[in-house]
């Protein structure tokens, strides 16, 4: 009998990828183990298919239900699970999908997935509660410009050279517009979302680059230098007030306090 990661691992290719040789000396009972092996097999793929249509049903909408199913199962069995957690997998699905025949058509299909992903996390998340204004009284500029600013968790942002929010709000609405044409226009987007509320908002390139860079937790003064290389006209007083007034931050944390 193998070691158990061993035979794991048998397991995991014979569910995966077929590769039954190792373990059918291994299976025992019943009239026809392979069988039960097979259900199993099944089972595994349908669940991750399912979970993948589950993820995307506006590109489905947009796409078609037929090319996304079939784009799923082929995404499955070349793309397995490196995950734990089901809600991360399909993250590259609009990218696989906007490669399959046909999709040529639909150009910006990958930019549209991947804001519906986006929307998908940020939509579970849970607000904690903000700061408001009050935690910017009494700091003088060096010390704003040396803290670090944690934000709230259901916040995604995303640059978009198509529309593609304009087309989420057409789908979220669930009324179809006469006419609606998609011409490439560049955009910075922030995707809001929490207990279920998804509210899309387009940024100026400055504000945009200096809410991103603070999600990634750099101090005020690296994103502010940030957010001055794309408009020197950026105003970081201006923003954190905009941001603090939005409820978007959540915690303050200065350098001494890490």
């Amino acid at each position: 009998m193998p070691a158990l990661a061993e035979l794991q691992r048998r397991v995991r290719n014979a569910i995966v990828a077929s590769e039954d040789d190792a373990v059918r000396p291994l299976l025992i009972g019943g009239r026809d183990p392979a069988a039960r092996l097979a259900i199993h097999r099944r089972h595994y793929h349908a669940s991750l298919i399912e979970t993948l249509r589950t993820r995307f049903p506006a590109t489905a909408w947009l796409a078609g239900d037929a090319p996304v199913l079939d784009a799923a199962r082929d995404y499955v069995a070349l793309r397995p699970p490196s995950v734990f957690c089901m809600a991360e997998y399909g993250e590259d699905f609009p990218a696989f999908l906007s490669t399959r025949p046909g999709m040529a058509r639909l150009p910006y299909l990958r930019a549209f997935g991947e804001l519906e992903w986006r929307v998908g996390q940020v939509s579970v998340a849970v607000d904690a509660p903000p700061l408001g204004r009050a935690w910017l009284a009494g700091l003088g500029s060096e010390a704003l410009m040396v803290l670090s600013i944690r934000l709230q968790p259901g916040l995604a942002y995303l640059p978009i050279a198509w529309p593609v929010d304009e087309l989420m709000r057409v789908y979220l609405s669930d009324e179809a517009p006469t006419r609606f044409d998609m011409i490439p226009a560049r955009a910075h987007l922030e995707v809001r979302g929490a207990r279920g509320d998804v509210q899309l908002a387009r940024l100026a390139g400055g504000d945009w680059v200096f809410r991103r860079a603070l999600q990634a937790g750099q101090t005020v003064e690296e994103a502010a230098s940030q957010a001055l290389d794309m408009d020197p006209k950026f105003d970081p007083g201006r923003a954190l007030v905009a941001l603090s007034d939005a409820g978007l931050v959540m915690a303050r944390r200065s350098l001494e306090e890490e």
